[in-house]
């Protein structure tokens, strides 16, 4: 269900105007009439911020069948972050990642229901101090929000996303939502799935030697840790070629 806000219109601002005209005459009315003005610029940014783009999109609707942990990133409850949405910066907010949906979940202004915002808006935003951009991967896939894990000229992203899985238990009959992860490297421009040590080695093979000791002597181990051992060879990968 779509809700839309109805445009702005200029009845503030002429209240605005009448006070100030009042307030060249009734010099001594300066208390009620510092009231008065507060009072309807209070009423303008309300307004303002009622017809905002951020705050018009489809209504939420939560999954209502019961489940073990839950759609969202990070926590079942509103994070505070910011949103990139429709070439501006909205800042201080509380808002939800639900990674069934690829979808960035958000009160409406009034806090009276959940809305989508639409995803084609958005470049990137910051949830939690976690930084997911709006990237598009090739033609035949549509752009989706991946996790910046690292910055420079090698950079590592993550791909977040959960479904709700049944239990291989015949006996369990409650299912869960399960979080999956896929990661990539993007290099000259271009993204390459990275899933293993040995596709990232291959993708960054002009150091190859450097880093197999940096691995070795480092003691990391993929298989335990893929991500942070992942970041911390790329990272040390930039440092090689800068």
């Amino acid at each position: 269900m779509q809700k839309n806000y109805r445009p702005l219109t200029y009845s503030f601002i002429l209240s605005f105007a009448c006070i100030c005209l009042f307030a060249q005459s009734q010099s001594e009315d300066s208390i009620l009439l510092a009231t008065a003005i507060k009072k309807v610029k209070s009423q303008y940014q309300i307004s303002i911020k009622e017809n905002l783009l951020l705050f018009n999109g489809s209504e939420y609707g939560k999954t209502v069948q019961q489940s073990k942990g839950f759609p969202f990133f990070d926590s079942e409850n509103l994070l505070n972050g910011s949103i990139f949405f429709d070439d501006k910066l909205y800042e201080d907010l509380n808002f939800q990642y639900d990674l069934t949906l690829d979808k960035v979940i958000i009160n409406d202004f009034k806090k009276n229901y959940l809305i989508t915002l639409a995803t084609e808006k958005i470049n990137y935003f910051i949830i939690n101090g976690h930084e997911f951009v709006r990237l598009s991967i090739n033609a035949n896939k549509s752009a989706g929000f991946y996790e910046r894990l690292n910055k420079g000229n090698i950079s590592l992203w993550a791909k977040r996303e959960k479904k709700l899985v049944l239990p291989a238990n015949a006996e369990e009959k409650t299912p869960s939502f399960i979080q999956y992860d896929h990661y990539l490297i993007q290099k000259n421009e271009t993204l390459y799935p990275a899933e293993s040590e040995n596709s990232i080695l291959l993708l960054l093979k002009d150091k190859n030697d450097e880093l197999k000791k940096y691995i070795r002597v480092n003691k990391i181990k993929f298989k335990k840790q893929f991500e942070l051992s992942a970041i911390k060879v790329i990272n040390y990968y930039n440092q090689l070629i800068h």
